[in-house]
């Protein structure tokens, strides 16, 4: 009975075939309705473009206005703000801010009810937006200070989920943009790289760039 397939032979059949159909459903699941999934791992990198600056928290995005932040923090500092490190106010969207040597300028917020909301984003001639779409890409690039939606107990909204949004914004305007979280114990803080080496602000690469 030569022309009888073996139990054996059936066996590496059956065991092939079912083999393939596990390799058919994996590639179903990866192409599922035609759609192809792209991991995007965030890698930070040296560049020669200038920082942005913007604070998310709340469901909000800040668009820091250092020229201003930075005359407010002088005044403070000639009448003793520095020496002391103690907070005082920006007198720019409610922000405090606190001088050291470590750190540069640190910024505390705490009431964010003037700051316009990431949804703004979508209309037109808005606040942020124009803020946003000011950023000259071949010369700039964002960077944002995120505060998570659980800091000191907050339920009204997420500030990584407007710095997403706003990344989002961002890339379709070939924007490159970076960020790092921050909270009350280790605020948002702008010092300079010539006084401390690990005072850095990167972008990063971020899906196909």
């Amino acid at each position: 009975m030569r022309n009888l397939i073996s139990l054996d032979s059936l066996t590496d059949i059956v065991s092939n075939s079912v083999g393939i159909l596990i390799i058919f459903a994996v590639i179903n699941l990866i192409h599922d309705n035609n759609k192809t999934f792209q991991l995007e791992i965030p890698l930070e990198h040296s560049t020669q473009l200038s920082p942005v600056f913007f604070i998310a928290k709340d469901d909000r995005i800040l668009a820091l206005d250092t020229d201003t932040i930075f005359s407010n923090a002088t005044l403070q500092a000639t009448s003793g703000a520095a020496a002391s490190k103690r907070l005082f106010s920006l007198d720019f969207h409610d922000l405090l801010g606190k001088i050291d040597d470590e750190n540069g300028i640190s910024f505390y917020a705490r009431d964010t009810q003037s700051w316009p909301k990431f949804n703004q984003l979508q209309k037109r001639n808005s606040e942020l937006r124009n803020s946003i779409s000011a950023i000259d890409g071949q010369k700039q690039f964002a960077y944002f200070f995120v505060y998570d939606s659980s800091e000191d107990g907050n339920i009204s909204g997420s500030g990584f989920e407007a710095f997403r949004e706003a990344r989002e914004f961002l890339k379709g305007r070939s924007v490159k943009s970076g960020w790092q979280p921050v909270n009350s114990e280790a605020p948002a803080n702008i010092c300079d790289k010539r006084f401390r080496g690990g005072c850095q602000y990167l972008p990063s690469y971020l899906g196909d760039g």
